[in-house]
């Protein structure tokens, strides 16, 4: 979701004060591609919620995707890695010119609220320079195992990056949630859209896998569960750069697309595995960014989930005692608590040296 725009439209200010349901619309948080936020709270308890509202008078995909978000919320209940669905459903808001009055159809989502986004919390480089990478590799183990409860059951999230993590807060403890699943897929059930449409992403392109910038995605579950380990991957990416990986492997994402409409228009098909130096060369750049200690396993994880040809990233883990294991992100989830540990045993290091120095100053 993004940040309050500095006109306000003029939707939120009808919407604002009014009453959904048991629910009264309170200040504005953001908004998507299809919905506004705003906090919202239960006028019998007072519990403290957020509102997500379809926006009045979106366009049929808009819609499709808001409730599809509703009924992937719902399955994934259980989930302790995505943000809680508390109600929803529809409602009218009266519009007034003075002297009449219509009611105007509205559907919401009452959700969990959250204190922001980890988008916010690493869009500024220099607040980014400053986060402990502790904290940040517990926010994507968080995001880890979100992914992994979603693949168990066969829920695709499809647009993995920070500004879809929700930052939540429990007795001075912050957690990551996944958010925003309206383009999320079940894929146990058939494909619902035309087979072409799968060979592109939808979204913002600097966040697409490769195979879609270049028209080559695909149906099955297995081209699902590539796109979402990519995405697991280029959100690390996010958290040391600020940037996602397409946009630093590829740079103009736009122009990759370009060129690859022009080449399929031509009846040709660009060789994913081309990429393969572009991608090396930016996971090379992006654990520059990291500590020292935790580089060379951050270069392996990054390799491997962010490979051009999607099949790769479905390939055995690199290291063989990972290999048995059936989910194929239990390595990364392994290798990332070897990371933490490193790292918190350098920070115990550290201070044991410093009281050392004190004592024998």
């Amino acid at each position: 979701m993004s940040a309050p725009a500095a006109t306000v439209d003029p939707w939120v200010q009808l919407l604002t004060g009014k009453a959904l349901g048991e629910y009264l619309v309170g200040d504005y948080l953001g908004s998507g591609n299809f919905g506004y936020v705003f906090e919202g709270t239960h006028v019998t308890t007072g519990g403290i919620f957020a509102i997500k509202i379809l926006k009045p008078g979106a366009l049929s995909e808009a819609v499709i995707d808001f409730e599809n978000e509703g009924v992937l919320l719902r399955q994934l209940l259980s989930c302790t890695g995505v943000i809680n669905v508390v109600d929803g459903g529809s409602g009218n808001v009266d519009l007034s010119n003075g002297v009449h009055t219509v009611p105007l159809p509205i559907q919401f989502l009452v959700l969990a609220r959250a204190s922001g986004s980890v988008d916010e919390l690493i869009r500024d480089p220099n607040t980014r320079s400053r986060l402990d990478w502790v904290e940040l590799l517990g926010f994507w183990r968080d995001v880890i195992l979100a992914v992994k409860q979603m693949h168990a059951r066969s829920i695709a999230h499809r647009d993995l990056k920070a500004d879809n993590c929700l930052m939540l807060v429990s007795r001075n403890l912050s957690s990551v949630k996944l958010a925003d699943l309206g383009r999320g897929k079940d894929f146990s059930l058939t494909p619902t859209r035309l087979p072409e449409d799968y060979l592109h992403g939808r979204g913002d392109l600097r966040f697409a896998p490769p195979e879609f910038l270049l028209l080559q995605g695909g149906s099955a579950a297995r081209d699902f569960i590539a796109a979402d380990y990519y995405g697991v991957g280029s959100l690390l990416v996010e958290l040391a750069t600020g940037q996602p990986m397409s946009a630093l492997a590829v740079g103009d994402v736009r122009a990759v697309l370009a060129s690859a409409m022009a080449d399929q228009a031509a009846g040709r098909w660009s060789d994913l595995s081309a990429f393969e130096a572009n991608f090396r060369t930016a996971v090379a750049f992006v654990v520059e960014q990291m500590p020292r200690s935790i580089r060379a396993d951050a270069s392996v994880v990054l390799t491997h989930l962010c490979r051009p040809v999607p099949a790769d990233r479905l390939a055995k883990p690199p290291y063989s005692r990972d290999r048995q294991s059936r989910d194929g992100l239990d390595w990364v989830l392994r290798r990332t608590d070897i990371m933490i540990r490193r790292l918190l045993i350098e920070r115990k290091t550290e201070r044991l040296q410093a009281a050392k120095q004190r004592r024998s100053a």
